[in-house]
């Protein structure tokens, strides 16, 4: 099943080839955050305690504990003082296994031990099929009194093998006598077994979520069997132990020492006892467990439709930058983005982006109705409302990709979808400005009818569209602005605009001066690679606030996230033009996250900004592109005219920018948000990687901001 357009790893790996690029301290925690409760250790008796929530007990490869997030790990050190520390483990000889890594946030602010693969298979993150945990000479036997504790996440069913990929999962097994003590379900159903295959073999749970956290509790009381908790709640008790009355060794945890035998989990805690612990200790340790956030956890999936520049946008890693992003603000477990571009032979075709296919047949003669090429949407050309128009050929490879006995996308995975994602404009922006009411319509039109397909309604699945990016008409691309905004500010059609501005990127693969912010070829009907990645992560503040608002949060509660410090609507905005001399305007800007502005480059020269001379879009005047742009203060910007306008102030229209003009990668004015010290525990730069530091760009001027007289 092909569901993720992405090259592997691009969104998420630096130069380095790890996952996480940037070290987060050890205190970067919210105030206030650290449990009270009791921990493994008020239980007495402790032979092993293991904690990789906190970096405390993570040691790097000399043995001293790791003092950052995102770093190697080499073991887990045993907190109950026994020395008997936990150290990776792996069979395959002929591949070396992903390293071993403590990140953070996995588990609302606490994190895990793990072995991410920077290649993503279909959902991030995707784990080391050949990783797990071994404990040094630990009796399991039936004859030997023990107790072990065990905290996990699995952040999907397996993936990236062929073998197992819908097998169960081991969390705990025995090396002395090749016996897995418990298994969780994967895909094909079933919850936690324990002693599977063997004669003992009992089902204690019917079924178990394909992505969760739990705590787990085994007690072995010999001539009595195993008593199991599962979060608190017994679920088994006197199941018989197979294993013979002694069975020293090695023992497992996520792997069952097969090919691939790795449960692809996280690791948060584990502690065992050489005792059967009471009932009072085992409530003791129940509470322990409220540490944790427990039980089904969330994915946040991403649909993307469009034409060409989305097929660019999910290849530069920018739909799977932004679901990440997105689940970083929710604290949810995992992320993806599902597309597919057309080109595959198939019958019925299924795919969700087509190159060069507007939203309908409304810019003709492109696209005449009935063309073989068809687009999402039939305007049947009769003057009919697009409220009342069907699907085109696109719109139903659309439906057989997501509907039907032969779609491409399973239910649980449109399960996660938590928003349309259109990075789309391009085809669209070549429609005269007079289609601005139809535009808007057939855009809410498909909308609406992408939603049926899924069973959703637009308030429980939004509408993610980017500010239009330079194409080829100037008033075509300010209808599209200009309609998204309206798009944007209308309650009912759940749309947010996750890109404010797309004009400070570069055509794909021109080259570029980042001393001089110039470039020169390339295609400028597409937007770079790099302008893509870093639009998706971007995008995250805006949609995740979306998410937000419907309440999905999921191991942070929506209570969590501060007030202030982090963007909220998209970058600094222009919110007033002074003319302050002839050829003079003065700028004033409201900020979002940042406190200062920042004229780089070619911004200085002006780039961007320029005034229509009268008119309107619908009619425009002459535009006076700007020569020269400096900072005024902390919010205000002072822009210089190649020429005085000849019209009255109130007639004239500043633009950031107009039309089709291309500002450039880093040539835009900007906020100063990666210099900012972001509130504790919310720093994306830290736990997702140093490119997620970004200082957000000016927003693109949807409509026109009128010149004024008086300061602002």
């Amino acid at each position: 099943m092909n569901l993720f357009s992405v090259r592997p790893a691009a969104p998420l790996r630096n130069g380095t080839g790890r996952l996480f690029a940037r070290a987060q301290t050890a205190d970067s925690v919210p105030a206030g955050s650290a449990f009270a409760g009791p921990t493994p250790a008020s239980v007495s008796g402790l032979a092993g305690w293991w904690d990789a929530g906190a970096l405390g007990a993570v040691l790097d490869a000399n043995g001293n504990p790791l003092v950052a997030w995102n770093a190697p790990a080499a073991a887990l050190a045993d907190k109950s003082g026994n020395g008997a520390t936990l150290l990776p483990f792996h069979i395959a000889a002929d591949t070396a296994p992903a390293t071993m890594m403590a990140v953070p946030r996995v588990n609302g602010f606490l994190g895990a031990a793990g072995s991410p693969d920077p290649a993503i298979a279909q959902y991030g993150p995707t784990l080391d099929p050949d990783w797990g945990l071994s404990l040094a000479r630990f009796d399991l036997g039936s004859g030997a009194a023990w107790t072990l504790y065990l905290v996990w996440t699995r952040p999907n069913w397996r993936q990236g093998t062929i073998e197992v990929d819908n097998a169960p999962i081991p969390l705990i097994h025995a090396m002395a006598t090749g016996t897995t003590i418990i298994e969780a379900g994967g895909p094909g159903g079933g919850g936690l077994t324990l002693f599977p295959g063997t004669a003992a073999s009992r089902g204690i749970t019917a079924t178990i979520e394909r992505r969760h956290t739990h705590a787990l509790i085994l007690r072995n009381t010999p001539g009595t069997g195993v008593d199991v908790w599962l979060d608190g709640a017994q679920v088994a008790s006197g199941v018989a132990n197979p294993l013979p009355a002694s069975a020293a060794g090695n023992v497992l945890l996520f792997h069952d020492n097969t090919v691939q035998g790795s449960a692809q989990c996280w690791f948060h805690e584990a502690a065992c006892w050489t005792r059967a612990l009471d009932a009072v200790e085992v409530t003791t340790l129940v509470a322990a467990q409220g540490r944790w956030v427990l039980g089904a956890r969330r994915g946040v999936n991403l649909l993307v439709m469009g034409q060409s520049n989305a097929e660019w946008f999910v290849q530069a890693g920018g739909a799977l930058a932004l679901a990440q992003g997105v689940a970083w603000y929710l604290g949810a477990a995992a992320w993806a983005a599902t597309s597919l571009p057309a080109g595959n032979v198939v019958s019925p075709a299924r795919y969700s982006m087509i190159a060069g296919h507007p939203v309908s047949n409304s810019s003709p003669p492109l696209f005449p109705p009935g063309a073989a090429n068809g687009t999402f949407l039939t305007n049947p050309g009769d003057g009919s409302s697009p409220a009342t128009w069907a699907l085109g050929p696109d719109g139903q490879a659309l439906s057989a990709y997501l509907t039907g006995s032969q779609a491409l996308v399973p239910a649980v995975d449109e399960a996660d979808i938590a928003f349309l994602l259109w990075p789309w404009s391009e085809q669209d922006s070549t429609m005269p400005y007079a289609n601005k009411t139809l535009y808007k319509e057939s855009v809410s039109r498909l909308a609406a009818l992408t939603r049926q397909m899924l069973g959703r309604s637009a308030a429980s699945l939004p509408l993610l569209l980017w500010s239009a990016i330079p194409y080829e008409t100037d008033q075509g691309v300010q209808m599209v602005r200009e309609s998204v905004l309206d798009l944007s500010l209308d309650p009912a059609g759940n749309a947010v605009i996750f890109v404010a501005q797309t004009a400070d990127s570069n055509p794909l693969n021109a080259t570029w001066d980042p001393a001089t912010g110039l470039f020169s070829g390339g295609d400028p009907q597409h937007r770079d690679q790099p302008d893509l990645l870093r639009y998706g992560r971007i995008g995250a503040h805006a949609a995740a606030r979306a998410a937000l608002a419907m309440g999905l949060s999921d191991s942070i509660p929506a209570a969590a996230v501060p007030a202030s410090g982090l963007p909220v609507a998209g970058g600094p905005s222009i919110t007033h033009a002074y003319q302050a001399a002839p050829d003079q305007v003065v700028v004033t800007i409201r900020h979002d996250a940042g406190t200062d502005l920042r004229v780089n480059l070619q911004a200085a020269n002006g780039a961007g900004f320029a005034v229509m001379d009268g008119g309107t879009v619908a009619n425009p005047g002459p535009m006076i592109p700007a020569t020269a742009a400096s900072r005024v203060d902390a919010t205000h910007v002072a822009v210089t005219l190649q020429r005085a306008p000849v019209s009255p102030a109130a007639s004239c229209l500043l633009y950031y920018p107009y039309g089709s003009t291309q500002i450039g990668r880093r040539d835009a004015v900007t906020d100063n948000l990666s210099s900012l010290a972001p509130p504790a525990g919310w720093s994306m730069a830290a736990d997702l990687g140093a490119a997620f530091a970004i200082d957000m760009p000016l927003q693109a001027t949807a409509y026109g901001v009128p010149l004024s007289t008086t300061p602002g």
